[in-house]
């Protein structure tokens, strides 16, 4: 009988032991499951983390972007502006500067250029050319050169068989460029020759 009791009670133990280990394996299931689901909830939110700081720093490579692109035209607009303001101004001046040279050409006529005073506006005539040089002012050289009307504004023509067609003899106002654009074009005579001459 008592190896029946010992039967029974080892029986009771594995019962026992079977019950306990199928709870701890559901415990152990469920706190699994349990893990495995902050698991996954955490695996979300990092992907949501994720995906909204690449939307952040998209849209900061955007403003970066933008912003670069205004400062280069606020540069871009600001050097216009300063061009177009310094080409008004010096357009107003050409004038002054022709009445110079007109000057100083007819005192060299007149004999006048030994005198002090004619030597003075030579030099101021000078200083003044200088001065649109450094801001980017060259004069065309015209004289022997063939016409281009990017460059050159005819006033009339000469017929003359010993130079070439389409030649400038004679430049009547000088013309301007400004950091190589044509500010104003200079004046001249060309030579054509008639149509006979020309084969």
């Amino acid at each position: 009988m008592r190896e029946e009791n010992k039967e029974s009670s080892s029986e009771g133990l594995n019962d026992q032991s079977h019950q306990n280990a199928s709870v701890v394996d559901s415990a152990l299931q469920s706190e699994v499951e349990s893990l495995r689901s902050a698991l996954e909830e955490e695996r979300k939110k990092s992907e949501e983390q994720g995906k909204l700081a690449e939307e952040y720093l998209d849209h900061l490579k955007r403003l970066k972007a933008e912003f670069d692109n205004f400062r280069k035209r606020e540069m871009l607009y600001r050097q216009n502006f300063v061009k177009t303001a310094n080409r008004d101004f010096i357009l107003k001046i050409l004038p002054v500067l022709d009445d110079m040279e007109k000057a100083l050409s007819e005192g060299k006529k007149g004999g006048l250029d030994a005198d002090p005073f004619y030597q003075g506006v030579e030099l101021i005539y000078r200083k003044f050319l200088t001065l649109l040089e450094k801001e980017g002012v060259k004069q065309l050289v015209t004289l022997g050169q063939k016409f281009d009307p990017k460059y050159h504004e005819a006033v009339s023509t000469v017929s003359l068989p010993e130079r070439e067609d389409y030649e400038i003899v004679e430049e009547l106002r000088k013309g301007y460029l400004l950091h190589d654009e044509v500010m104003r074009p200079a004046q001249v005579v060309v030579n054509r020759l008639s149509e006979d001459k020309m084969a």
